[in-house]
């Protein structure tokens, strides 16, 4: 996608300040800025774990720590 935009020179000696700071030029901080305010609006969804998800976790969290556990090499078992 390209996208056009019009700034003043005021607004462009402003955004080339602040490039230069993390050493952009003023196009790549233009395209920073926007991606990093729609990151802070986008919402990643989180879900409720029912008691026994959880609890089933925790058992192989500590069966891990215990020694208990086996590595899987993937492929290695035919699968």
């Amino acid at each position: 996608m390209k996208l056009q935009i019009t700034i003043t020179e005021q607004e462009e000696k402003l955004l080339a300040q602040q490039a230069k700071v993390l050493g952009y030029d003023v196009t790549k901080y233009t395209k920073f800025l926007i991606s990093h305010e729609a990151m802070k609006i986008s919402q990643i969804p989180v879900f409720e774990m029912s008691s026994d998800m959880e609890n089933s976790i925790e058992k192989a969290i500590a069966e891990d720590k215990a020694g208990l556990t086996q590595k899987w090499n993937f492929g290695k078992y035919g699968n």
